[in-house]
């Protein structure tokens, strides 16, 4: 071997050793990002809650007052109740049925259309944009009767709505 090949080597020795620590610091990047992907990757996803339901009953509901009687669904609350009136608002106190009664002149009027519910019960309706009132004659009374519903309850009240005589 002769001396000039000699700095050639130990260069060349010098850049591989450089390399072998290179390359270990290399390695040792790839598996701490390897170690937290797989740490990620092994997380199981938390459970979904699940809503609590309530489930869904009725109550016949009858005003002694007006003599009307109909079927109530349990998410709404009696807010008041007196001799000629009653009140039930949801949970998150928004008008669900109110009821009325008064003796006076039944007088049709100009935003009323004339319909049936229950197929017997003759009434005058009025639509708003969340509610419908219902107005009629009760025979037995003498008394004019509203009912004003909001729109998630109107089938149920429409269909359940009766006369007490």
């Amino acid at each position: 071997m002769s001396k000039k090949n000699l700095p050639f080597i130990f260069l060349g020795t010098l850049v591989a050793i450089l390399l072998f620590i290179f390359g270990v610091r290399y390695g040792q990047q790839v598996e701490k990002v390897n170690k937290a992907v797989s740490a990620f990757a092994n997380i199981s996803p938390s459970p979904t809650p699940i809503p609590t339901v309530i489930p869904l009953a009725f109550s016949d509901y009858s005003h002694v007052g007006c003599n009307i009687s109909f079927l109530l669904s349990n998410d709404l609350e009696k807010t008041s109740e007196s001799s000629a009136s009653a009140l039930f608002s949801t949970r998150d106190k928004k008008l669900g049925v109110a009821l009325s009664c008064e003796k006076k002149n039944f007088v049709k009027g100009k935003d009323e259309t004339s319909v049936t519910i229950n197929k017997t019960l003759r009434t005058y309706e009025m639509h708003t944009n969340d509610t419908a009132s219902y107005r009629f004659y009760h025979p037995n009374t003498g008394m004019v009767v509203t009912v004003t519903i909001a729109k998630q309850y109107l089938p149920l009240i429409q269909k359940s709505l009766l006369l007490i005589y």
